[in-house]
């Protein structure tokens, strides 16, 4: 029985100092990334939790700006990871938020970043009770965003649920796809470098939904950004 008990109380201390260890590195690596580069963002507080298992790190009243352009805006900004993954950050917002000057309100708003084989990244980004300040309502939404490390191309996956406009559903459901083509190739070491390399502008966007080409011809007309201006029956509402 001591034997166990000495096994025990040495894993714990054990276990106790590489969380310490790692906490500082962690926090570093998280914050480098939201301020490096052009310091496009700003956060009043951060603060950092989840000993024994876990790396909860809160960030206060983030602001990513871009000269007079306002990209997006949260009182709080959670990021967590399990101790033993550092590939897989689990990310919680403010149910009200601000996206292009833009604000949203939902009832859950969370995401996901993993970086998966060959380095692609994957965020996947979701919602419920979505209402924007158009009157539009979506009960559910679902943002799925492929990074690739080296090519110009990203693919992201839509998918909505009961788009309501005053009150009204317009759509049950809707999906898209959409490829994005780059100018250059998206640089995802920093949040700065990440918004700069976005700047420099789209060559085109093929939009398309895989899973049933009718559902896409009721949802728009057009294929390509160039086209967005008239025919968007449906999900224009999002946009205005």
């Amino acid at each position: 029985m001591l034997r166990i008990i000495v096994i025990t109380l040495t894993f714990a201390v054990l276990w106790s100092i590489r969380w310490f260890w790692f906490a500082g590195p962690n926090q570093a690596l998280i914050e480098n990334w939201v301020t490096g580069g052009a310091g496009i963002a700003t956060y009043s507080a951060v603060r950092q939790v989840g000993f024994p298992n876990r790396y909860d790190l809160t960030l206060n009243n983030l602001r990513i700006t871009d000269g007079d352009s306002q990209i997006f805006e949260t009182d709080v900004l959670q990021i967590m990871r399990l101790a033993y993954r550092q590939d897989h950050f689990v990310l919680a917002v403010s149910n009200d938020i601000k996206i292009i000057g833009k604000n949203i309100t939902t009832s859950q708003n969370r995401a996901s970043i993993v970086n998966q084989k060959n380095d692609v990244q994957r965020v996947v980004w979701e919602a419920n009770d979505i209402a924007l300040d158009n009157g539009t309502t979506i009960k559910h939404g679902q943002l799925a965003i492929i990074v690739p490390p080296n090519g110009r191309e990203i693919t992201l996956y839509l998918q909505l649920s009961e788009i309501a406009q005053n009150g009204m559903v317009v759509h049950e459901n809707a999906k898209l796809q959409v490829k994005l083509q780059l100018q250059s190739v998206p640089d995802t070491s920093t949040l700065a470098k990440f918004v700069t390399s976005l700047k420099t502008g789209f060559i085109s966007a093929a939009i398309s939904n895989p899973d049933d080409a009718e559902q896409m011809k009721q949802l728009t007309e057009f294929r390509n950004i160039g086209g967005t201006t008239s025919h968007f029956p449906v999900l224009a509402t999002l946009f205005k």
